[in-house]
């Protein structure tokens, strides 16, 4: 169910309309042409840092981006193209120039469907919650010019930019990537590697000492120099290393616990360099460290007391980023890839998901404090409340917490953290969400949340992917006023009870079956109104929907699993619609088993297995995300 101030469009067939809550109520306005245009904001950028070598790059990137062209920065991760982004920004932002910068978002393969779903909110200030068109929204931005946009992280191919440009054709377009895709009309710089001089300057700089050729042999420069691979934040963790190292020797005299890494230059390593740091990091900024590295995604400075459930955290952000173990992205840390070793190294203990869960539902829902009537009401002060959590990393809470069996808790967490995802414009992880409410509930045996979460996840379903019948009845339940000016925490009883009253279960029993590894399926028998296939094609998701993938092999072995039970769903089908989807699916999951064998994973030998589990894992929901996208649609009356 949707609560709080939401809005998003919902495209449906050859309808569209806006769907946003206003004065206590839904309200709907037909077509995208006829939402307002926002106006871009001047574009923002961090304070100036000093870069290295890099200058006359910013120079010529700015000049082309002035002139109309839009520019790719190009190359391997670690290598400076978001500073040299960000220093171009600052250049545009001094000239006045207005834009948008997107961000990649955790847990979501950037497509061209995401992108203008991205692009459109921005554009209309609105979270799109459906594909938004491209012919309409080329349409509704054809007098839009001088805007500037920036997308990180873009690894759409050359035909899929190409467009991307053709769509927004007054726009200009800086993206960075890992390899050029930037059509020929275009500016594509490749960045590379600092080179030996500029690694000595910039060491020279940060450690504050004239070092020569012969001072920095002293510090093992050319060993720290393979090592570090030319890659900047690197560098500057080593510098950090260096000025610190009297602090974690100590340190690690103190706290026997942890592991000191070693300190022979041959054996000298990003990750090593990284542990030393964290083993002399104070306790609260160790803590937000841990939990970056537990739930990989990034937080503002806001979140982190909540999350450590360590009130200190909240003023840990610069002790991390002085330290160089995190990146700060406008308003939030993100934990770098020698961080994150780093704490698996040490063995420390994962942040609680318990108290996670407990400090982000204390924060969001804050109990209502009580004044004595004899004390005076002072006027209530207006205070900046903080973006709201990132709807990935409350995924990954959910998900820490249905590992740790925390049923009750989970059942709670989930009625608040769905809502401000899907109020985000995140669909797929709000439906995530309402799953794991909903094996929760049954787990725990609590008939009346069980209801409430098939009921929020199917019409939260209607409204993402339903027929124009489906969203309008979605809407129509989500329709009723409330006051204004209530909180999450109110419009969550007044949809709870709303649900209750108004749900109707489908013909047809409801059985309740364990699979082979122990998770809970809820599996809706073929009623009178469900399509033949359909209930065997949902059997064949749910029961692949929890496994546990961390190497190549785990997520083919799944795909094939899946490909041959919905091969056999897809032949009891006798509707031609159901079974050419159910079908179709079987196909897509078949190839991508044998393209994921044939190719592996791409990483190379020596990586840490978290590390390569993480992408995979991302791989792993994506392809499930895209089955329930296949099967619901020609499965409208399957209650799952």
């Amino acid at each position: 169910m949707v609560h709080g101030d939401v809005h998003g469009i919902v495209s449906t067939g050859n309808f569209a309309f806006n769907v946003s809550y206003s004065d206590g109520r839904f309200v709907q306005t037909h077509s995208v042409l006829e939402l307002p245009l926002h106006e871009a904001p001047v574009l923002a950028a961090p304070a100036p840092t000093r870069l290295f070598g890099r200058d006359d790059i910013v120079a010529q990137a700015a000049w082309e981006l002035a002139e109309g062209t839009s520019v790719q920065l190009y190359g391997a991760a670690g290598v400076g193209k978001q500073a040299i982004a960000e220093a171009v920004h600052r250049k545009l932002a001094e000239r006045g120039r207005r834009g948008h910068i997107l961000w990649p978002r955790p847990g979501e393969t950037l497509t061209p469907a995401i992108l203008y779903q991205r692009l459109a909110e921005v554009f209309f200030g609105k979270p799109f919650l459906r594909e938004v068109d491209e012919t309409a929204l080329r349409a509704a931005l054809a007098d839009v010019s001088d805007v500037h946009i920036t997308v990180f992280d873009c690894a759409l191919d050359q035909p899929d930019v190409a467009r991307v440009l053709q769509t927004f054709s007054g726009c200009t377009f800086l993206f960075t990537a890992p390899y050029p895709t930037l059509p020929a009309s275009g500016a594509a710089h490749h960045i590379q590697p600092l080179g030996r001089e500029a690694a000595i300057e910039l060491l020279s700089s940060e450690l504050g000492l004239a070092l020569g050729p012969v001072g920095l042999q002293h510090l093992q420069f050319d060993h720290v120099y393979e090592m570090a691979e030319g890659r900047p934040q690197r560098l500057f963790q080593y510098a950090q290393f260096i000025k610190g190292s009297d602090q974690w020797r100590a340190r690690a005299t103190r706290e026997p616990y942890d592991q000191p890494p070693p300190v022979d230059p041959d054996q000298l390593s990003p990750q090593h360099q990284a542990e030393a740091l964290a083993i002399a990091l104070s306790e609260p900024a160790r803590r937000v460290m841990v939990a970056l590295a537990t739930f990989g995604a990034p937080l503002a400075a806001a979140w982190f007391a909540p999350v450590t459930g360590d009130p200190r955290a909240a003023d840990a952000g610069p002790e991390l980023h002085d330290r160089r173990l995190v990146v700060h992205r406008y308003g939030a840390y993100q934990i770098t890839e020698e961080a994150a070793s780093a704490v698996r190294s040490q063995n420390w203990a994962p942040t609680s998901a318990t108290t996670a869960a407990e400090g982000l539902l204390s924060a969001l829902m804050p109990a209502p404090t009580t004044v004595p009537t004899s004390e005076p009401v002072s006027e209530p002060t207006t205070v900046d409340e903080p973006p709201a959590p990132e709807p990935y990393l409350l995924l990954s809470v959910a998900r820490a917490l249905y590992d740790t069996q925390e049923w009750a808790l989970l059942v709670r967490f989930v009625k608040v953290a769905a809502p401000i995802a899907l109020t985000a414009g995140r669909g797929q992880i709000a439906l995530h969400l309402y799953a794991l409410g909903k094996i929760a509930a049954t787990r725990s045996g609590r008939p009346n949340d069980v209801d409430y979460y098939t009921l929020a996840e199917e019409q939260t379903r209607n409204v993402l992917t339903g027929d124009k019948a489906a969203v309008v009845a979605a809407l129509a339940l989500l329709s009723a006023p409330v006051a204004p000016t209530a909180k999450i925490g109110s419009l969550i009883a007044h949809i709870a009870k709303l649900g209750t009253a108004k749900l109707t279960v489908a013909a047809g029993a409801v059985a309740v079956a364990a699979a082979a590894t122990t998770v809970v399926v809820v599996v809706a028998t073929k009623g009178p109104d469900t399509p033949a296939g359909c209930a065997e094609a949902k059997q064949v998701v749910d029961l692949n929907a929890h496994h546990n993938t961390r190497v190549v092999r785990d997520l083919v072995g799944e795909d094939r699993q899946v490909a041959a039970g919905l091969r056999a769903a897809a032949a009891k089908a006798t509707d031609p619609k159901v079974k050419s989807a159910i079908q179709t699916r079987a196909d897509q999951r078949s190839t991508a088993a044998d393209t994921l064998e044939r190719n592996g994973d791409g990483l190379g030998n020596d990586v840490h297995p978290d590390v390569r589990a993480s992408p995979l894992s991302n791989t792993a929901l994506q392809e499930r995300l895209k089955d329930n996208q296949v099967i619901y649609p020609v499965c409208p009356k399957l209650l799952d």
